[in-house]
């Protein structure tokens, strides 16, 4: 990806650092170029998760835009994921970040969040830009579910795999073993016909380099 990050950043330090350089230059993954659509997307509102006015709602980290592809990937960024429950909590915080996202896509409220994040950011996400280039999102695109990480655990990607080819139902059992959290009880209110959203979407894992 040529990301060079910083080890010893924490999460906040992350978004913030990945928010700037990406509003710079575009991210490049598989070959293709991703355009920065915005950060923080709450849900259901779309407005922007924002400590200085409206921070009650889910949020998901980024949203980045292919042109080329019509494909947008809904990023959930994570510092380092180690153990079977941590994994297993971020998985079903992305899919259902990118399921909310899928089921309430509109390109009139996406462009106004886009607008909202570059009119209104913070310095540490890379100040105010009151000019930005438009972008023509697609009425049908395609959406992605990413997991992004500094460090992922060794058996990550065959993890996700084994993860990818399980139902709702199937998830579900198996973080039943562990403690609850904020996250698995999140995607006990997910619905069959929402789950189906995404059931031929498999999440990706992106490290950073």
């Amino acid at each position: 990806m040529g990301c060079y990050v910083d080890l010893n950043m924490n999460e906040w330090e992350l978004q913030h650092y990945l928010t700037k350089k990406w509003r710079k230059e575009n991210l490049y993954y598989n070959g293709f170029e991703y355009h920065l659509v915005c950060w923080e997307l709450m849900f259901p509102s779309w407005d922007i998760n924002d400590k200085r006015a409206k921070w009650n709602e889910i949020s998901i980290d980024f949203i980045l835009y292919s042109i080329e592809l019509s494909e947008f990937l809904c990023v959930e960024l994570k510092n380092i994921i180690k153990g079977k429950k941590n994994l297993l909590s971020a998985y079903c915080q992305a899919t259902q970040r990118t399921i909310h996202f899928i089921e309430q896509y509109d390109v009139k409220k996406l462009n106004r969040a886009r607008n909202r994040c570059h009119t209104s950011s913070i310095n540490e996400r890379g100040g105010i830009d009151s000019t930005i280039d438009e972008i023509k999102f697609s009425k049908k695109p395609a959406i992605k579910r990413v997991l992004m990480a500094k460090s992922f655990q060794s058996n990550a990607s065959g993890f996700i795999d084994s993860l990818n080819a399980l139902n709702r139902s199937e998830l579900q059992n198996e973080y039943s073993i562990y403690s609850t959290n904020k996250e698995f009880e999140r995607f006990n209110a997910i619905k069959e016909e929402q789950f189906n959203l995404i059931e031929h979407n498999p999440l990706f894992l992106i490290q950073l380099d």
